[in-house]
């Protein structure tokens, strides 16, 4: 009876196959065509294998080395010294590093050019990869926000764990015109979304706490002083206890009438983040998944669509927890 056998094998099972062919081989009391048979190839492969096995002692596979590296590794450690130091050092008007760039780099500096697909390989294996770059202030004090994170921060996390709690707040605007995300579509033709041209847009101010409490208030057009001391008074009737609410330097947070309302609450403290340092306030992640992720692509066609889809975004960002996972870095450690 004919054995069958599949009629393409993986590499590892082509080197089963041979050493399994070896061990019959070595016995010296199998045929030629009796392994043939066996392992299903034709009896001038087993010729081939044994004679293989005489002039190297195995059949085992050997890897290729693969051609030499045109970079030396110091050569390879200098490019990544000079890839980190970003384009602008390297003479370039922006900071933009594509792949002609670099392989000019490479090119000018090593006297190596290579092929373009090459260079994204490279690229890969000193440790780069494509990326969107986050956008600073040229503003940004970075010694201020340094010490802010040395010095503020961990006073803060001591108030939580004496019971405080911490409250982000900040205000972000939606308007009708759409957050444009990408999206799957038909080869070719780019896929097109049809947005309303208005620009009437809404408010919210929001807050979110070390206790995973989202709060907001949605209001037509921009936020004001009177809004944000409003609000104020809605966290307080809302969050138990002590309050630390950390906010940016913006003028509407910064009223007299807010200092006022301040002093005469003791349970609430105000305190600012330093200037132009968005990423230490994690609300600010809250509003890029709603519109990345809960807006994005959608085209309303009234304020009043608008608002509806935000009530939806704001149980959804409850129902995942999201400002407990946000604001975990700043609550008290786990013992």
């Amino acid at each position: 009876m004919h054995v069958w056998r599949p009629s393409t094998l993986t590499r590892d099972q082509l080197e089963e196959r041979r050493l399994y062919a070896q061990q019959l081989l070595a016995t010296g009391e199998v045929s030629p065509r009796q392994i043939a048979e066996t392992v299903g190839v034709s009896e001038s492969t087993v010729r081939t294998w044994k004679q293989r096995l005489r002039e190297r002692g195995s059949l085992q596979a050997t890897r290729a080395g693969g051609p030499p590296q045109r970079l030396s590794p110091e050569q390879r450690t200098r490019l990544g010294e000079l890839l980190r130091a970003g384009p602008l050092a390297a003479g370039y008007p922006d900071a933009r590093w594509t792949t002609s760039r670099m392989r000019e780099v490479i090119g000018l500096r090593f006297e190596v050019w290579y092929h373009a697909d090459h260079v994204r390989k490279l690229l890969h294996q000193l440790g780069f990869s494509p990326q969107k770059p986050e956008p600073r202030a040229l503003e940004r004090n970075e010694q201020a926000i340094q010490t802010w994170v040395e010095h503020t921060l961990p006073e803060l996390k001591k108030k939580v764990e004496q019971g405080a709690t911490l409250v982000f707040l900040d205000e972000s605007g939606f308007s009708l015109k759409p957050t444009v995300t990408r999206t799957w579509a038909v080869r070719g033709p780019t896929p097109i979304i049809t947005a309303k041209a208005s620009w009437d847009k809404l408010s919210t101010l929001g807050a979110i706490t070390t206790t995973g409490q989202f709060l907001q208030q949605t209001h037509p057009g921009a936020i004001r002083g009177p809004q944000v001391l409003a609000f104020c008074r809605h966290l307080l009737r809302h969050v138990k206890g002590e309050l630390v609410v950390l906010m940016d330097n913006a003028r509407i947070h910064k009223t007299k009438a807010l200092r006022a309302f301040v002093e005469q609450q003791s349970r609430l403290t105000v305190e600012y983040l330093p200037p132009y340092a968005p990423e230490l306030n994690p609300i600010e992640r809250v509003w890029a998944y709603v519109k990345g992720s809960v807006l994005g692509n959608f085209c309303p066609k009234t304020v009043g669509e608008l608002k509806g889809r935000l009530n939806a975004a704001w149980q959804r960002v409850r129902y995942i927890q999201l400002p407990q996972r946000l604001t975990r870095p700043y609550r008290a450690s786990q013992t």
